[in-house]
């Protein structure tokens, strides 16, 4: 049957969220309520990331790609985690609601990674537009943005999945794991819920072997 693995970007590869200091360092005035109101799901994650990034004026793509790589602690363990995964055999993807311009610079270092989801963003305008190109499917109305579950969907075949994730963005993820290794706010909404987890703090914790069957 096999696994694959899906695992969260923000927050998860990278030990703070990269969109919220991205955020707080270029806008933070008039992005920190935006930021309160997706965490308390006040409004949806596609709702609140458009607004973020359009208190980004476009001509500083270069400076938040720059901010990103050298202000954005990584998880450590990462590579090994990585490592692990390809002597098992099993597809490690990168489905983020982030967006590709920062993350792919980051994402640059690492050997391992089958593929990364995220989404564009048009720079010809003023301000940065984000352009959703991984919407919800017919069995997911939560206007994800980018739809964890929906892409999940589309890899699958017989395969059990491997979730790996840190926050409110991940809880759709969640839910259709076999498997979740949870870190911060979606370790402490898997033991609300009574869902099944293995909590971890790097990527150290995480020993693919001790369980998978």
């Amino acid at each position: 049957m096999g696994y694959i693995i899906a695992c969260d970007f923000d927050g998860t590869v990278t030990a703070t969220d990269t969109i919220v200091a991205i955020i707080k360092h270029f806008a933070n005035d008039a992005g920190t309520p935006i930021i309160n109101n997706i965490l308390s799901q006040k409004i949806s994650i596609q709702q609140g990331v458009t607004e973020l990034f359009r208190l980004l004026p476009s001509d500083k793509k270069n400076e938040v790609i720059q901010f990103a790589l050298e202000s954005v602690d990584l998880r450590p363990g990462f590579q090994r985690l990585l490592n692990e995964a390809q002597r098992l055999s099993i597809p490690f993807y990168i489905i983020s609601g982030g967006m590709h311009f920062f993350i792919d610079p980051i994402l640059k270092k690492f050997d391992g990674i089958h593929e990364v989801f995220a989404n564009e963003v048009d720079f010809s305008g003023d301000t940065m537009e984000v352009k959703w190109i991984h919407p919800c499917d017919a069995d997911c109305t939560g206007n994800c943005g980018t739809c964890k579950p929906s892409i999940v969907r589309q890899l699958v075949k017989d395969q059990k999945v491997i979730a790996i994730g840190d926050s409110v963005t991940d809880l759709k993820l969640l839910e259709l794991a076999d498997i979740a290794f949870t870190t911060a706010k979606l370790t402490d909404f898997a033991r609300d819920k009574g869902i099944s987890h293995h909590h971890f703090d790097t990527f150290n914790d995480i020993k693919l072997s001790e369980v998978i069957q």
